[in-house]
């Protein structure tokens, strides 16, 4: 998802004055992945995606302007350049970016987006789950270039701390633009799918929305907003809806 047809975001640059570079990314890692980024697309297999993922959260970037672009998918990416950007030299790592905006300003990250293509993309979900636990793909996910990433959840986290407080209001300003005013929730279950994964229930329904066309795209990209392996569904009547929720 968010991999093609990214469009610029019109208007004033969404980041404008609310985000500083923090440049503490490693010379090995920068110098890693911009080697890899150079590498065509067909010659990139299983093992570019080990080195790369390795490497890419650790690498400084040049960032873009604007700096955020929106995906054919209508969701925010925040756009990184592996080659000459508008700075001297690259200063942002999304290491630090994830903490210092990415989550609570609700942006996933787009790398050398060119045309409708771009190297490679990372949903906020993604970035939630780097957060959570240092890498951006569950170990039972597949990673977008076909390798099954080796990512380790075995943390216990409680539910409420695997839906922190910037990714519930990054959900809440996505549902609420869509016109649903008091979106809720709850979790349904954990760790039922594998460690670190988690079930939501929403609460809304079919008729808050601005447009019957809102509902399907709200049901189609919520995942955007989770880890690979959180699973979510809707409480969809009134019987349903009168259990244990909270605000989203």
């Amino acid at each position: 998802m968010g991999f093609f047809d990214f469009l610029k975001l019109q208007g004033e640059d969404a980041c404008a004055g609310r985000t500083e570079p923090r440049p503490e990314g490693t010379q090995a890692s920068t110098g890693t992945v911009t080697a890899l980024l150079e590498v065509p697309k067909p010659a990139r297999g299983q093992a570019w995606t080990r080195q790369f993922m390795a490497h890419v959260a650790d690498a400084a970037f040049f960032s873009g302007n604007p700096n955020v672009l929106m995906g054919a998918d209508r969701l925010p990416f925040f756009a990184l350049h592996s080659g000459q950007g508008d700075q001297p030299f690259p200063s942002h790592v999304i290491h630090h970016m994830q903490e210092d905006f990415l989550l609570d300003q609700g942006l996933g990250v787009v790398i050398n987006p060119h045309g409708q293509e771009a190297d490679w993309a990372f949903t906020y979900g993604d970035i939630l789950n780097f957060n959570l636990y240092g890498v951006f793909y569950p170990a039972t996910a597949e990673a977008p270039g076909g390798s099954l990433a080796a990512g380790n959840q075995t943390r216990g986290l409680s539910p409420q701390a695997r839906l922190p407080q910037p990714a519930r209001k990054a959900m809440r300003a996505f549902l609420q633009q869509l016109g649903v005013a008091a979106p809720g929730m709850r979790f349904a279950a954990w760790d039922h799918a594998g460690p670190g994964s988690l079930e939501l229930v929403f609460k809304f329904s079919p008729q808050e929305f601005n447009r019957p066309e809102d509902f399907q795209f709200a049901m189609s990209h919520l995942c955007w907003f989770l880890p690979r392996n959180y699973s979510y569904s809707v409480a969809g009547n009134l019987a349903t809806q009168q259990g244990d929720f909270q605000p989203l």
